[in-house]
């Protein structure tokens, strides 16, 4: 996973940006799974003393926070992919209190099925790079994520789609995914009507 997300920062530009809330939400996470010290030592290794949830920040900064969050816990957490999902779990409620995100709940009435299709939108909201869209099968009981030049492994955003469902209600959310390209992946998402 280190070459993963070493691999995955070289090819990040300087555009390449996501807002502070995740930071925040994933020193939450470092917090609830390593305690303070592993907060401190994440919180260094961005090298901003206060991290301003609106403003924007280098992903590069998001994925090294990653690699040292892995570091730090992934061994008492199910490991790398165990740590990116509870990350990616943390991006989705952060993201739904958020003024873009609580926009996005209103427009959809928290359908779950609209709240997927509109994600796309929302989410360049809140991150500089990448393209994503969604597809349906034809009974459309089940949603197909696409991600173009995501930044964030496919175990984050399995937790920020399953972590964006169950917030807005759905039940037995399964979110299944695979890596496309080096930065491309595509999720089937259901859950139970």
């Amino acid at each position: 996973m280190e070459r993963q997300l070493r691999h995955r920062m070289a090819m990040a530009s300087p555009t390449d940006t996501v807002r502070g809330m995740f930071f925040n939400g994933a020193l939450e996470v470092a917090r609830a799974l390593g305690g303070s010290e592993a907060a401190d030592r994440c919180q260094q290794i961005v090298g901003e003393k206060r991290i301003i949830d609106f403003f924007n920040y280098p992903v590069t900064d998001l994925l090294q926070l990653s690699l040292e969050m892995i570091r730090l816990v992934g061994a008492h957490t199910g490991g790398h992919a165990g740590v990116l999902r509870r990350m990616g779990t943390q991006a989705a409620k952060d993201f739904l209190a958020s003024s873009p995100g609580r926009t996005m709940l209103m427009l959809t009435d928290k359908n779950p099925r609209r709240v997927l299709s509109q994600l796309p939108a929302s989410y360049r909201t809140v991150v500089g790079f990448g393209e994503r869209k969604v597809s349906w099968s034809a009974d459309g009981r089940t949603g197909l994520f696409l991600a173009q030049r995501d930044f964030m492994p496919p175990a984050y955003t399995k937790g920020l789609l399953q972590g964006v469902l169950e917030a807005v209600g759905a039940k037995g959310v399964n979110v299944s995914g695979r890596p496309t390209g080096m930065l491309d992946s595509e999720y089937e998402v259901s859950w139970e009507r």
